[in-house]
């Protein structure tokens, strides 16, 4: 009994992974948030998020399925930033106390955050305010 319960400490599990494994979706729903709203502002960079998923099954063609389009771009951007995240800050972070308590109202207001910048009348005159400082 005594040897389990040494070989069960040996394998403590450590808050950091936890954050990691919520911190890192939330990059990659930021991460289609931000491409969804840069596609629908510029052609060109519409073009180029299409061309980082012209490698999904239906990201180009036409017929009754049509296209995808450049959703394919931001849903490959958006896992690549995902499973990046994770794997950097699950290596970072694997043996990391950190506060869950802490981060659970960070993690809380990213999501309302992300899910308000899906609603277009709610993100619409953000995303005009910022073009109208970037056009200055």
């Amino acid at each position: 009994m005594n040897d389990n319960t040494e070989k069960h400490s040996s394998h403590e599990l450590f808050s950091g992974v936890v954050i990691a494994a919520t911190l890192s979706p939330l990059l990659g729903f930021y991460t289609l948030m931000i491409t969804h709203h840069i596609s629908r502002v510029s052609k060109p960079l519409d073009q180029l998020i299409h061309s980082y998923g012209q490698w999904i099954p239906g990201s180009v063609g036409s017929g009754a399925l049509g296209s995808t389009g450049s959703y394919s771009g931001k849903l490959a951007l958006a896992l690549i930033v995902w499973l990046t995240s994770w794997a950097v800050f699950h290596v970072l972070w694997r043996k990391q106390e950190l506060s869950i308590q802490s981060w659970l109202p960070i993690f809380s207001v990213g999501l309302l955050i992300v899910t308000l910048g899906f609603i277009h009348p709610v993100i619409d005159p953000v995303v005009l305010f910022i073009l109208n400082l970037l056009e200055v």
